[in-house]
């Protein structure tokens, strides 16, 4: 980056995060202890130390996709200028959000019989939503919904479905999908908005690889992958300065792993019936 000042920034929220996410010694020790017992109950030809080392990487793996889809959020609180995150709604399971009945309907058909145009379908979709979510006469029903990142700029809202990887079955690929939407009417209704071109709604993908290939949104437009996010929303970070900094993070952190393995073994090694 030309300016180190928020590139030093990253490093700094990234690492601090990063040791967070691993943890002390008293939750390695608590984290281990169950997973010995976990697996010391289970017939298995793979060794008990390879078990609960895998284990635990698997933990770490799972809390990294966590962290990732509240690091969005926290970074361009932090570092952007052209972006408010609406706080009231963002990193929130508790929103009540209200769908009227026959939106409802048209999403759960979109979602159950996938159309062969996304184009076209899906902007027909958004025409419904945007006209149905406002119908002064509807009937309504209100639930509570997940809202990951919603953004504004000086034009428009941007709601954002952050997921840290492309990797569901295709019935989880679905309900994303269904949620999603859903989750994107209910904003409009709850916002207000009445033109489609005031809230943007975006599925994020961290990694830029692809288990499917969305067949209810258009890639590109409704789904980024990557680096898109950030080009789309001209951050100044880059997806490269996040990468750069997870690379140096792996290999600053080898001698910690390789001792978090020998713990491993020595707990195995000494828990033995």
């Amino acid at each position: 980056m030309s300016n180190d000042i928020p590139y030093d920034t990253l490093t700094k929220i990234l690492e601090e995060s990063i040791l967070e996410l691993i943890g002390g010694e008293e939750e390695f020790d608590k984290l281990t202890d169950n997973l010995i017992s976990k697996h010391r109950k289970k017939i298995h030809f793979i060794p008990l130390k390879y078990r609960v080392l895998g284990g635990f990487l698997q933990s770490l793996n799972i809390k990294f996709g966590n962290f990732i889809e509240t690091f969005i959020p926290k970074l361009i609180t932090v570092m952007e200028t052209n972006l408010i995150v609406i706080e009231e709604y963002s990193n929130r399971k508790d929103i009540k959000l209200s769908l009227e009945q026959e939106c409802e309907r048209k999403i759960d058909n979109y979602i159950n019989h996938p159309p062969q145009s996304i184009d076209k379908s899906f902007e027909d979709l958004l025409d419904y939503i945007f006209t149905l979510q406002n119908k002064r006469d509807g009937v309504f029903k209100t639930e509570t919904y997940d809202v990951d990142l919603l953004l504004k700029d000086e034009t428009r809202y941007y709601y954002i479905e952050v997921k840290y990887n492309d990797d569901h079955d295709t019935g989880k690929f679905k309900d994303i999908n269904r949620k999603f939407i859903k989750t994107f009417a209910g904003l409009v209704n709850k916002l207000h908005i009445t033109d489609k071109n005031e809230i943007t709604p975006i599925l994020y993908y961290f990694n830029e690889s692809v288990r499917y290939r969305d067949i209810y949104l258009k890639e590109d437009k409704y789904v980024l992958r990557g680096r898109k996010l950030f080009e789309k929303l001209n951050l100044s970070i880059s997806y490269k300065d996040i990468e750069e900094v997870l690379l140096k993070m792996s290999k600053t952190l080898e001698d910690k792993f390789d001792k978090f393995k020998d713990k491993i073994f020595d707990k195995v090694h000494n828990n033995k019936k």
